[in-house]
């Protein structure tokens, strides 16, 4: 699978995203909220720089999901990462956990750019939760694996994504967040005096 490499990565950053997050904090939960998502600046203070000793330099911006009640209902976890790998190839990626009540998985299998273009979708995980009569709590952990090209075009367009499987769901990231990013990579002068 062309995506092989990436998908295992990912799945080792899913879980690292995983432990960080803190669902129950209300500190946590009540700042990433107050995040304006039209401010280049303001989502820049959220981004947050790792180096992870397996996979290498991980930039994480801020869990996009609580920005909109109808992206919370149905996902917990949005978030664009970029990693630079021990070899010093960068990589990028849209992370989604979709988590929803339903009857059944939803099974995402396709993603779609608003242009039309198919996106990579690489399913990290699935997990089944509590359930209660007909309906279960159902856990779907993606990773769209975004090329420098569509990553820097969301710095002009933002980026619109269809995910679609069972259902159909929307995620528009604006162009803000790519900006935030994009600025947040180091210059080379950084590494110099390294």
């Amino acid at each position: 699978m062309k995506y092989a490499f990436q998908a295992i990565i990912f799945l080792g950053l899913a879980f690292t995203l995983q432990a960080q997050a803190n669902p129950t904090s209300d500190a946590s939960s009540e700042s990433k909220q107050s995040i304006n998502w039209a401010s280049e600046k303001d989502i820049s203070k959220h981004i947050e720089f790792r180096l992870e000793k397996e996979y290498g330099e991980v930039t994480y911006g801020p869990n996009f999901a609580p920005s909109d009640t109808k992206l919370s209902d149905h996902f917990s976890e949005i978030y664009l990462t970029r990693l630079i790998d021990h070899k010093g190839a960068d990589h990028y990626a849209l992370y989604i956990t979709a988590q929803y009540n339903d009857t059944d998985w939803r099974s995402y299998k396709d993603a779609v750019n608003k242009q039309g273009n198919k996106l990579p979708l690489v399913t990290l995980s699935k997990n089944e939760n509590v359930c209660e009569n007909t309906s279960c709590r159902y856990e779907e952990r993606l990773a769209i694996p975004l090329s420098f090209l569509y990553f820097f075009d969301g710095a002009t367009m933002g980026l619109d994504v269809t995910l679609s499987g069972s259902r159909t769901n929307q995620i528009n990231i604006p162009i803000a967040y790519f900006k935030a990013m994009m600025n947040s990579i180091p210059q080379e002068s950084l590494y110099d005096e390294l």
